[in-house]
């Protein structure tokens, strides 16, 4: 039986290419791959603390429940909540929420502002039962989360 050439050559280019395939497949399994922070179109998954999560839940339940809602529209495109925490100050927005009357009679040029673009004269925040964690909680639920 005589072996040709072609013969000889193809089995060495089959032994390359299954080598090749083995070393391709180990170099992907042993790169560092966290199937959980991934989707299937190999994008990250945004993880929420659980810390985080539970105070937005409790956010919303005290935006509905304060008739925030009755003037506020969360999560829509134009609605003026977006990104607020990045925009003013936590303590300015604590003060702001709990009773807005005490930065008008300092005359804040923000309050003044925002009241100015509303055609509001008079504190239409007034919410001396909340307190700094509930207003930071309301916060990260109109933060957009």
């Amino acid at each position: 039986m005589k072996i040709s050439a072609n013969v000889i050559f193809g089995s060495i280019v089959a032994i390359i290419l299954l080598f090749m395939i083995f070393w391709m497949v180990s170099i992907q399994t042993t790169t560092d791959y966290d199937q959980t922070k991934h989707t299937l179109d190999n994008e990250k998954v945004k993880q929420i603390d659980p810390t985080l999560a539970l105070s937005v839940k409790r956010g919303k339940e005290l935006f509905l429940n304060n008739s925030c809602s009755s003037c506020h529209r969360v999560h829509s495109r134009h609605s003026i909540l977006t990104n607020i925490k990045e925009r003013r100050e936590m303590k300015w927005l604590i003060q702001y929420i709990k009773d807005e009357q005490i930065l008008i009679n300092q005359k804040d040029i923000d309050v003044i502002a925002l009241n100015a673009e509303w055609n509001s004269n008079t504190s239409e925040h007034y919410n001396p039962n909340l307190s700094e964690s509930d207003v930071k909680d309301i916060l990260n639920y109109v933060d957009g989360y």
